[in-house]
């Protein structure tokens, strides 16, 4: 079965990029889709990201991190023509469906670039006020009026809303090009998700279909997280090719990726 990290992070730390080459080589894992979030994440940036698809081109896959509101959509296309091949969006000066951030969808929905798009309460390592984060323009229900706009671009809805479960399932139950990742740190919101049980919320048949493999945690935790997702798609009897659609074959068909 392949397996394809649809949401990693490259950190800003010593050797970090080494280790997680060999974390993924441990773990079976085939290509990550990587950004790059900055200083406010201690990420690297995007030229940061640039350096290792550069350096691993058959392993990472580069995922050009933007803020709607800040930046516009020739750093889309400029970024697509230097390799990268999908979109990380967080942090958005204003609502993810403001009509001003339409050009971004559409260059995306152009380019066949695929969006992962935050949703929730994103967690920085200072407090910065002046940034305005707010977590209602990261509602996975502002992704609906996209949906509807661009109904050829390929969206995912990280961390199934954290604590917008419900509104983020029901959003991919009902539009076609509208996916989701389980991804989050060990003791986060799957902690919680899990023990209700997260077919609460992923509650009708094929479900899982619609779900992508994401970790979002650093390197030495990611055979956690996907140990984690192995064992409840187990538990829950999901058939091998539902499995095989969440590893691997969801990605791969998003991305163009034979």
């Amino acid at each position: 079965m392949r397996i394809i990290d649809a949401h990693a992070h490259l950190f800003d730390v010593p050797n970090y990029l080494e280790n997680l080459i060999k974390t993924m080589d441990v773990c079976g894992i085939e290509k990550c889709c990587i950004s790059g979030l900055g200083k406010l994440f201690k990420n690297v940036d995007n030229q940061g990201v640039k350096k290792a698809i550069d350096i691993y081109p058959e392993r990472l896959i580069g995922a050009l991190y933007i803020r709607p509101g800040i930046d516009e959509a020739g750093k889309i296309k400029k970024a697509h023509n230097e390799g990268f091949k999908m979109v990380k969006v967080t942090i958005p000066r204003g609502p993810y469906d403001d009509p001003s951030f339409y050009s971004l969808w559409e260059t995306a929905q152009e380019l066949k670039m695929p969006i992962l798009f935050h949703t929730g309460v994103v967690t920085t390592l200072k407090n910065v006020p002046e940034e305005r984060i707010s977590s209602w323009f990261m509602h996975p229900m502002r992704i609906e009026p996209i949906a509807n706009a661009f109904p050829d671009l390929k969206m995912i809805i990280a961390h199934l809303g954290v604590h917008w479960n419900n509104d983020a399932a029901e959003l991919i139950r009902m539009k076609k090009n509208v996916y989701a990742d389980l991804s989050g740190a060990p003791n986060g919101w799957r902690a919680r998700a899990d023990r209700i049980g997260m077919d609460h919320w992923l509650w009708w048949p094929d479900a899982f279909k619609k779900i992508v493999f994401g970790t979002d945690v650093v390197y030495h935790q990611i055979s956690q997280i996907l140990a984690e997702d192995k064992a409840r798609l187990e538990n829950f009897n999901i058939d091998q090719k539902t499995q095989e659609l969440v590893f691997g074959k969801n990605m791969l068909k998003m991305l163009g990726i034979k």
